[in-house]
């Protein structure tokens, strides 16, 4: 099911496959932060400037957010905690990355004297494909492998969309989880990119509002990739780190923006009704995670329909901070400011 040596020399030193993935993804990275800021008139040496701070704030975020949730390990299995600064033998967060990162985006807008929120909207654009190259890269680690499934007409017929491990005759089909988030970190740039588009021909649109789209998805579609994970990579009981910090990243967007609705002056019910979906929906996956660890029992065990019910309600949860955002910068909210302008 992987490779069992993902290691290659290059001039005398030992590289890994990992690393390759890892290193393509900072150039996309760069690249796209350097030719949006230019094409948006940003102050030169934004993006050469993130990139000094961000691989370090991220790598050290990254590291950190890991071990506060690895201390027994270093503690009591290791018995040895200095080897927390080991970074570079592996053991790093995707949630502590994407918050280095996006400090480091914040700390370059200021020594540039750029808008902070102008520098996360050009970071959060090509992020999506940076963590799409990332992801391929865990097909040479142990992560990225899914929940074990039963074969069927669908492992016959798309078996490409599965792991594969023999033993003798039988073979385990195991969900490809890091392709499927591949292909969705393509997915959220592609979104990403055409709301970004969108929201430039919006009088009421503001600097920031492509980050907080883009938060809004990578969170909603984190909490189904991640609970598809059966790689025991930051757990908390049954509940994944990861989960918990995608949901985050979704509930803090749609705060954001539920206070900017309410200062346009939107109706309060529409408001309500906003976050009463999101915590039905939140509500409703945290059952569905006890139904898939079964802790919870309702009906016939059934993988396909606990998924299939959360990938509804992640899909719902996004939507309550999509629909704010496009009432604030092109609904009713934004032609009433643009009313009062005129008057």
């Amino acid at each position: 099911m992987r490779a069992m040596d993902s290691t290659f020399t290059i001039l005398g030193l030992t590289a890994h496959a990992y690393g390759l993935c890892a290193s393509a993804a900072a150039l996309v990275l760069l690249g796209g932060m350097a030719i949006l800021a230019r094409r948006r008139r940003m102050p030169a040496g934004l993006a050469g400037l993130f990139g000094l701070l961000g691989i370090p704030l991220g790598i050290v975020c990254a590291r950190v957010s890991y071990c506060v949730f690895h201390l027994s390990d270093f503690w009591e299995t290791y018995e040895n905690p200095w080897l927390m600064l080991r970074f570079f033998d592996g053991g790093l967060a995707m949630p502590g990355l994407l918050a280095g990162l996006a400090l480091a985006a914040v700390i370059s807008a200021r020594l540039v004297k750029a808008r902070p929120a102008a520098a996360l909207d050009v970071m959060c654009i090509p992020m999506g494909l940076s963590i799409a190259l990332l992801r391929l890269g865990e097909q040479f680690t142990d992560l990225g492998v899914g929940k074990a499934v039963k074969e069927g007409t669908l492992t016959a017929a798309m078996p490409w969309l599965f792991l594969q491990s023999r033993m003798g005759v039988a073979v385990e089909y195991r969900l490809n989880v890091w392709a499927y988030e591949a292909v969705a970190g393509v997915l959220i740039f592609i979104a990403t990119l055409a709301a970004s588009r969108w929201l430039s021909r919006r009088e009421c649109s503001r600097q920031g509002d492509t980050a907080l789209f883009f938060m809004a998805l990578l969170g909603a579609s984190q909490i189904l990739l991640e609970s598809l994970r059966d790689d025991g990579h930051m757990l908390v009981i049954f509940l994944r780190v990861g989960q918990l910090a995608a949901a985050l990243m979704t509930v803090i967007a749609c705060a954001v923006l539920s206070v900017r609705y309410a200062r346009l002056g939107g109706g309060r019910v529409r408001l309500w009704l906003d976050w009463a979906v999101m915590l039905l929906c939140v509500a409703g996956i945290v059952l569905l995670e006890f139904s898939l660890d079964g802790r919870l029992s309702w009906g016939e065990p059934s993988m396909g329909r606990d998924y299939a019910l959360m990938a509804v309600l992640c899909t719902a949860m996004f939507a309550a901070p999509a629909s704010l955002l496009r009432r604030v910068c092109g609904g009713s909210c934004a032609r009433r400011v643009s009313g009062r302008a005129r008057v």
